[in-house]
């Protein structure tokens, strides 16, 4: 497996994970949007990144409602717009808990991958996810193929769509955007075949 690609799945994965785990206000979050308010942030992306994408994230992040849009769009309490957990894309029912996150933490059991969360989350929140795959690319490369065909790819275009044609934050549209784009990336650095599922949301 090519390190150079699994160090950026690694730092990629870490910047966007803890965007979507983070609330903009905690302070885990502040050397990451500080790296956003770089006016060259794109220059250090590993692909290129489109311009409606910088000026999202650019326009979004002088926004003084963010927190705001972080509790509409991650917390509620209204109705979700695009729920930020697997098994209400893979679940039939659209619950949390579902059969999917049975599944994913049977693989993390099974290889004996444990980690450690700081808020009282499902393991397939989109951030988690996305902290997990940095994680695995640092020190488990040998199952990061497995975890993002079976695990992440299987919901998250579905999910990203979604959070991107919200109209309640101009920044986590981009954020949307961006990640879309950087998961591709990894799709095609690594070659992964995504196992297609139904989708119920």
């Amino acid at each position: 497996m090519n390190i150079q690609h699994c160090k950026w799945v690694s730092l990629s994965g870490r910047l966007l994970g803890a965007l979507y785990y983070y609330s903009p206000t905690e302070s885990q979050l502040e050397p990451i949007l500080a790296f956003f308010r770089q006016p060259d942030w794109q220059t250090q992306w590993e692909d290129e990144v489109d311009s409606d994408i910088v000026h999202c994230i650019q326009k979004g992040l002088v926004s003084e409602q963010l927190d705001r849009e972080y509790q509409a769009l991650f917390i509620g309490p209204n109705t979700l717009w695009a729920p930020p957990w697997g098994s209400v894309y893979l679940d039939p029912e659209s619950v949390l808990f579902g059969d999917s996150l049975l599944k994913l933490r049977e693989f993390l059991r099974q290889h004996h991958v444990e980690f450690v969360t700081t808020q009282n989350e499902p393991e397939d929140h989109i951030g988690l996810m996305l902290l997990l795959s940095a994680y695995l690319a640092e020190n488990r490369p040998e199952l990061l193929l497995i975890f993002l065909s079976e695990h992440v790819f299987t919901w998250s275009t579905r999910y990203l769509q979604l959070l991107a044609n919200q109209q309640t934050s101009v920044f986590y549209r981009g954020l949307a955007l961006l990640t879309q784009a950087t998961l591709k990336q990894w799709q095609r650095y690594f070659n992964v075949e995504v196992n297609a599922r139904h989708l119920y949301r």
